[in-house]
């Protein structure tokens, strides 16, 4: 008879309710196999607390919805704490890669990185590109052709433009090369900007990267001795060429292109 007692009180005393195959706690009508609901109503009222053997806790659930992994008091939709130096807070193992492209369902040209503020919250970074389907990346290594126009992509109207240029040792002329770098964008209102540029010396160390055209359709790398490296927009395309302003010729060369878009 005290054990039908003590059964009773633990099943109806502590609202532990069974109803047709549904597990409530906290409720007499349970609506899913296991139905939880918090005892109070106010936000930090916890729904659900997990401990490990020490009683710590390590998995939290509160009245608000927000998720705790080694939170107690998670002040996210998700808080997670590693709980010791030895762990990192997240790790997704690889399921797919760019360079594989397995995945048809996953558009390849467009990223969306995950940022951390100074308080660790995470947040999605919004990038123009990814705003409209006729974006493209033109991302790749590229060899000049002297003076001769080449096509780095086609520019629709409303079209805005960013790319990295980097020429990698050395461009231009053998003993007088030089490194050019730089972050770029194009509009059809603003023309070229130049957000960071900067270069590095051939064998000599005296020659000098002089950018022109900001504001204008046409970027020229200017070189002291060597050969120019020179972005437009022109004909409805983004064009390179490379020339030596002293002579009106330009030598086969590569560089890189990273870190590019058209938004539309």
């Amino acid at each position: 008879m005290k054990s039908i007692f003590i059964i009773s009180s633990l099943l109806f005393g502590s609202l532990i309710n069974a109803q047709i195959g549904n597990f409530g706690i906290n409720t007499y009508t349970p609506s899913s196999k296991v139905d939880i609901v918090s005892k109070d109503n106010s936000a930090s009222t916890k729904g659900l607390r997990v401990s490990n053997s020490s009683l710590q806790e390590k998995v939290t659930l509160l009245n608000n919805g927000d998720f705790g992994i080694n939170s107690v008091s998670p002040n996210a939709q998700l808080g997670i704490s590693t709980g010791t130096d030895t762990k990192s807070v997240l790790k997704i193992n690889t399921v797919s890669t760019t360079n594989g492209r397995q995945n048809t369902g996953i558009d390849y040209n467009i990223f969306l990185p995950l940022l951390s503020d100074e308080n660790g919250h995470i947040f999605k970074q919004f990038e123009i590109k990814a705003a409209n389907a006729n974006a493209i990346t033109f991302d790749g290594t590229y060899t000049n052709s002297g003076a001769t126009n080449k096509i780095l992509c086609s520019v629709n109207s409303g079209s805005i433009l960013g790319f990295t240029v980097y020429t990698g040792f050395l461009q231009g002329q053998n003993g007088v090369g030089v490194a050019k770098y730089a972050t770029v964008t194009w509009s059809r209102g603003s023309g070229f900007t130049v957000s960071s540029k900067g270069h590095d010396f051939g064998n000599n160390n005296v020659n000098s990267l002089t950018v022109t055209g900001s504001g204008t359709n046409i970027l020229t790398f200017d070189v002291q001795t060597g050969d120019d490296l020179i972005f437009e927009v022109t004909g409805g395309n983004l064009v390179y060429r490379e020339v030596d302003s002293s002579t009106g010729t330009g030598r086969n060369e590569s560089f890189n292109i990273l870190k590019s878009f058209r938004t539309r």
